[in-house]
């Protein structure tokens, strides 16, 4: 029985040998490596349901070409979508717009700014409640 737990202390003391420069290893690696920068990625949800007759596509696409993309010429995606919440205990649904917007996260305080504009505008200009902003950081390579 003695000897049955040296030969055990023996092998557990090799496995540690064995398998420290293996933790040691894992240890130093930092993960993947991000590529790119990091970016801000801001998502703006335009709903385009108003009190009379709803944001048409043309009228929404007028908005983009004169509002939006003059804030941010380098670049946008706008895709279209079918969004719901609840209000006053019922599921409200409508056609919605999901405008996405990455910018660099060094200029994120004037880019914050631009962005405020472009929500003020459209709940003004389509008498809107509000319109749903979403922040995120993200690596980006181009």
């Amino acid at each position: 029985m003695k000897q049955l737990g040296k030969i055990g202390a023996t092998a557990a003391l090799m496995m540690t040998a064995v398998a420290a420069p293996a933790a040691v290893a894992l240890q130093q690696d930092d993960g993947p490596k991000l590529a790119g920068e990091t970016w801000v990625r801001t998502e703006l949800f335009f709903g385009t349901d108003r009190p009379g007759p709803d944001v048409t596509e043309y009228q929404f696409s007028r908005f983009v070409n004169e509002t939006v993309t003059p804030r941010f010429p380098d670049g946008l995606t706008v895709l279209s979508g079918n969004g719901q919440w609840k209000s006053d205990g019922r599921i409200v649904r409508e056609r919605s717009k999901l405008v996405i917007i990455l910018y660099p996260a060094d200029g994120a305080a004037e880019s914050g700014k631009k962005i405020d504009e472009i929500r003020s505008a459209y709940e003004k200009k389509f008498q809107q409640e509000s319109v749903l902003r979403t922040d995120s950081t993200e690596q980006v390579s181009f």
